[in-house]
């Protein structure tokens, strides 16, 4: 079987490399959605030590620190000038009523009601003008005294207040209230705050104040259930990564570790195990891809679904054991395997850094009861669906996989101490889920995919195995000699092939194609000319050579313009290898002995598959029997033992891994299968004169009797049943 190149290894453990590193990579989806306010609906515990500056207990310190300074307040000098002068004005206005003679009594009170009390109005009236003018001095000095002072807004209530107390003792009692009424509205505030300065003041405050540390311990409760979501408490789950994604690069450098062991050893594996149905770039893409993306999407979902606090066994519900039985499909089950094994610890790693809520690290018991799901169930679909040609050996390859689910999960269900009976009911759904879904997604991937990156797949084995198929149609009208012989070869090599684990499918379907070239050319072949001349007989042997090698090229063209699968294809120039073209070139040698073989042989290449020297041994098996005068089982024995090691000694099955059990296999099958196609007929006696009359009798009276029966020689004579 032909290797992969290093280089070409080498690559794909690149790209498989990276795509694990971006699969694995520590990023998630948001954990909660929650928002200030919201009431917890569980208790949340901190995934890890986190000790951070906390943005929002700072600021509180410092509002704090700035609303204890108080208001820097300064004196305004002007309020004074501004309320004697308004006072002057008022005791202008309250003398001018007094003298005013034109207004009568009831007039002058009114007017004087807009300026003082009623108690006052009537001092107003009494007072002489000696006394009116004692009365404006002593409001205009006690104003003066109070406005002097600092007086804050807060104090203007008490300021008015104990003005009686400042009004000099030798006023009356009347006298006073009067200089208090006049007094009263004018005391305002002769302080105001310096808005400038206060902030200035306030500022250096909150300057003074240093950043607010916050350590929070792992395991600490960061919020109890049923209490409200405060600012502060959505920092904190901020912080400890349970509202945003967190890069930590320690698990980062695992995760590229992990990576590239991991594509290290199945590019390995690839190199040291070539497997045939990876023939190009695309392939191996395609291999990357399977087995990066389900990774992908376990993180993610994983990540989505865990903790399962409720214990519905959510972790179990995804189909990932679809991606190995598809490689089952498309590639090779063994291949498969290591596909699946791989997944399922690569998915068990992703578990253990998942910014858990409640849970800092993945129990053992749980990585245990992933990778055993996960790993088993994708072992028991890839041997389900291996070379499934029907589809509900997909239906039976998810029921069997979602069977070791449940059996797995039961298993570690009776080592959980926290177990309750109510879990199987989950554990059922899960199973059910994750294997039927697996078989669904096989069933209805296998081919798209196959389509997209040119696998081969088992259904179009199929449809290419149809005897109606345009091909086939055209070499039975053609070629009818070829096609019967392709038919026998068919029978012959598929058999052995299921005998030694082979593509059996895969076999019968190349068997079918391996002479296809032979249409273009029919008359050339012995198989085809049916008695008739043969055209070889006006041609030199080397003409003759290159027409038989045409049928190799030919046929290839062929099987390229009606798209036939690159694995199909291969059987066309493998089935003969690069051996001579034995009858033209031992006739040349008669004439010749120094002729060059190499214009004999076939372009090969050598068989590389075990599939491909299957049928190059069919092929020249049958040919070999057929053309023995002497079919007898002990020559038919002989015959095949002579052709396979005839194909040993001349180095055809050097670069395929057939073994030598593989090829007495070969040979025991070979050997029944001719010896049941050639076996010894039964000659018939004569019809007893009975049977004459029988048939005879047949015909009804009335009509033209049928001719009569020769007595010898017997139309069955010769005829017979085989045995």
């Amino acid at each position: 079987m032909r290797t992969l190149s290093v280089p070409l290894v080498m690559l794909f453990g690149l790209v498989l490399a990276v795509a694990l590193v971006l699969a694995l990579f520590p990023a998630f989806p948001r954990q909660l959605g929650v928002q200030e306010g919201d009431v917890a609906s569980r208790t949340l515990l901190s995934p890890r030590d986190v000790t951070f500056e906390s943005a929002l207990l700072t600021e509180q310190e410092r509002e704090a620190a700035a609303n204890a300074v108080p208001s820097v307040e300064v004196f305004n000098p002007n309020v004074q000038s501004q309320q004697l002068e308004t006072l002057a004005e008022t005791t202008a206005s309250v003398g001018q009523v007094r003298k005013d003679s034109t207004l009568n009594s009831a007039a002058r009170r009114a007017q004087l009601l807009e300026i003082v009390s009623r108690d006052s109005v009537d001092t107003v009236l009494a007072l002489t003008d000696s006394r009116w003018q004692r009365v404006a001095t002593e409001a205009e000095l006690v104003l003066g005294d109070v406005t002097n002072q600092s007086v804050r807004p807060d104090n203007v209530q008490a300021e008015q207040e104990g003005l009686l107390l400042q009004i000099s003792p030798d006023l009356s009692a009347g006298e006073a209230n009067l200089v208090a009424d006049l007094v009263r509205p004018l005391i305002i505030p002769t302080v105001e705050v310096d808005e400038e300065a206060t902030n200035e003041a306030r500022e250096a405050a909150k300057q003074n104040v240093a950043p607010a540390l916050k350590t929070i311990s792992e395991n600490d409760i960061i919020v109890r259930e049923g209490e409200t979501v405060q600012a502060t408490t959505l920092e904190e789950l901020e912080r400890v990564g349970l509202l945003r994604p967190t890069v930590e690069w320690d698990t980062v450098l695992a995760v590229v570790i992990i990576s590239v062991l991991v594509a290290s050893l199945v590019a390995l594996y690839l190199w040291l195990f070539p497997t045939a149905a990876i023939t190009s770039v695309r392939n191996l893409l395609l291999l990357a891809l399977m087995i990066a993306v389900p990774v992908l999407l376990a993180k993610v979902y994983f990540s989505l679904v865990l903790p399962d606090d409720d214990r519905r066994f959510l972790a179990y519900f995804l189909p990932l054991a679809a991606a190995p039985m598809l490689v089952a499909t498309l590639l090779e089950a063994r291949l498969a395997v290591v596909v699946g094994l791989v997944q399922a610890v690569l998915m068990t790693f992703a578990m253990v850094y998942l910014p858990d809520p409640l849970e800092s690290t993945l129990q053992p018991l749980e990585a245990g009861q992933v990778l055993l799901v996960y790993g088993l169930g994708s072992v028991m679909g890839v041997l389900a669906v291996y070379r499934a040609e029907r589809p509900d050996q997909y239906v039976l390859g998810g029921v069997l996989v979602g069977g070791v689910a449940l059996a797995g999960l039961f298993a570690f269900w009776l080592l959980d101490p926290d177990r309750r009976a109510f879990d199987a009911a989950w554990m059922a759904t899960a199973a059910s889920v994750n294997g039927l879904a697996s078989g669904v997604l096989t069933a209805g991937g296998f081919a798209a995919v196959g389509a997209l990156f040119g696998v081969t797949t088992r259904a179009q084995l199929i449809e290419l195995s149809q005897l109606n198929a345009p091909l086939l149609r055209r070499l039975q009208d053609e070629a009818p000699g070829t096609f019967h012989h392709s038919i026998i070869v068919a029978n012959l090599a598929e058999r052995a092939a299921d005998l030694i684990g082979a593509d059996a499918l895969l076999v019968r379907v190349g068997c079918y194609y391996h002479d296809i070239g032979k249409a273009l050319q029919p008359g050339y072949y012995i198989e085809n000319q049916l008695g008739g001349d043969n055209p070889h007989d006006g041609l030199d042997h080397q003409s003759s050579a290159r027409i038989i090698q045409q049928h190799v090229r030919g046929g290839m063209e062929l099987a390229r313009r009606h798209g036939l699968p690159p694995r199909v294809q291969a059987f066309i120039p493998e089935h003969h290898g690069t051996r001579l073209i034995a009858y033209f070139y031992r006739v040349a040698s008669q004439d010749d002995p120094e002729v060059d073989p190499d214009l004999f042989r076939y372009p090969g290449p050598k068989p590389q598959s075990r599939e491909t020297a299957v049928v190059m041994l069919a092929d020249s098996t049958e040919a070999m029997v057929r053309a023995s005068a002497d079919r007898s089982s002990e020559r038919i024995e002989a015959i095949v033992e002579e052709v396979l090691a005839e194909r040993m000694a001349e180095g055809e099955l050097e670069e395929c891994d057939l073994t030598m059990r593989d090829m007495r296999t070969i040979a025991e099958s070979f050997k029944g299968t001719m010896r049941a196609v050639y076996h010894p007929r039964v000659e018939y006696p004569e019809p007893t004169p009975q049977e004459r009359r029988a048939l005879i009798g047949r015909f009804r009276p009335g009509r033209r009797a049928a001719p009569p029966l020769p007595e010898a020689p017997s139309p069955w004579q010769g005829q017979g049943p085989t045995w």
